[in-house]
């Protein structure tokens, strides 16, 4: 079964029924203009676009073969780069938005390239999101498999995960310049968050906090909307909630939020 759906909220909420009345293997969803792919599994549970990216980017190096750079946005998952270690394949990493993406994979050899938010392309495709591209590429990936999306999520989590993230979006009186809001951030950046060391602070876009046990902490301003984005992913669900307190503190911190 296939939806065209306008949010994530709307994708949980409409997916898992629809999905049991009709007794489907999987429910695939679009955004408007179909440029973004979301899926909920024969269980109702939602497959994010982290889950489909790492799925797709294994099944092209494992089963068709193919080659290439992995590029990814700052706030996208660190499967990628747990595949892309594994399977010695180059990794870029750009800020949030396809345009970074799509510079890439016109200047150099990309296999896949994507972003959280369900914009996905592939090698040998327009470089642009492609919601029923990948829709039918998850499709190939289950028939080749023989197996039903759950358990192909299951093995992937055990090979390259656990993995638990989660955003939160923080509605702001104004919007913050993101130069201003770095700088606070990064001036006052703690030595660990949640009792793990950051090892390293990205700027790419935002400010983003990698812990020594592979956590990371991401906040940056939207570039639509007067929204503060606090992202988070560990191998603990638990930390992820820990985490994104945190990082709403140190938000509310560095800037006037309602």
């Amino acid at each position: 079964m296939a939806c065209s759906v306008q949010d994530e909220v709307h994708l949980v909420n409409c997916f898992p029924a629809r999905v049991n009345n009709t007794h489907a293997h999987v429910g695939l969803a679009t955004d408007g203009d179909a440029d973004r792919i979301g899926a909920v599994d024969a269980n109702g549970n939602f497959i994010d676009p982290h889950h489909i990216m790492a799925l797709s980017l294994q099944y092209l190096f494992e089963k068709r073969g193919w080659r290439g750079a992995v590029v990814k946005t700052v706030s996208t998952t660190l499967m990628l780069n747990r595949l892309a270690k594994k399977y010695n394949l180059p990794l870029y990493e750009t800020s949030v938005g396809f345009d970074g993406i799509a510079d890439l994979m016109m200047t150099r050899d990309v296999l896949i390239g994507g972003e959280e938010s369900g914009g996905i392309s592939i090698k040998g495709h327009i470089p642009e999101g492609d919601g029923v591209l990948m829709g039918l590429l998850l499709l190939e990936v289950m028939a080749h498999a023989h197996a039903p999306l759950h358990e192909l999520i299951m093995n992937l989590q055990q090979e390259v995960g656990p993995t638990y993230y989660k955003r939160d979006d923080i509605k702001l009186d104004k919007p913050v310049p993101k130069s201003e809001m770095v700088e606070r951030l990064a001036n006052s950046a703690p030595n660990t968050i949640n009792n793990e060391h950051v090892v390293s602070i990205q700027t790419t876009d935002g400010i983003k906090f990698i812990m020594a046990d592979d956590s990371w902490l991401l906040i940056r301003p939207s570039g639509t909307e007067p929204v503060l984005r606090v992202y988070v992913e560990s191998e603990d669900e638990a930390a992820v909630k820990n985490i994104l307190a945190v990082g709403r503190d140190m938000a509310g911190k560095s800037t006037t939020v309602t």
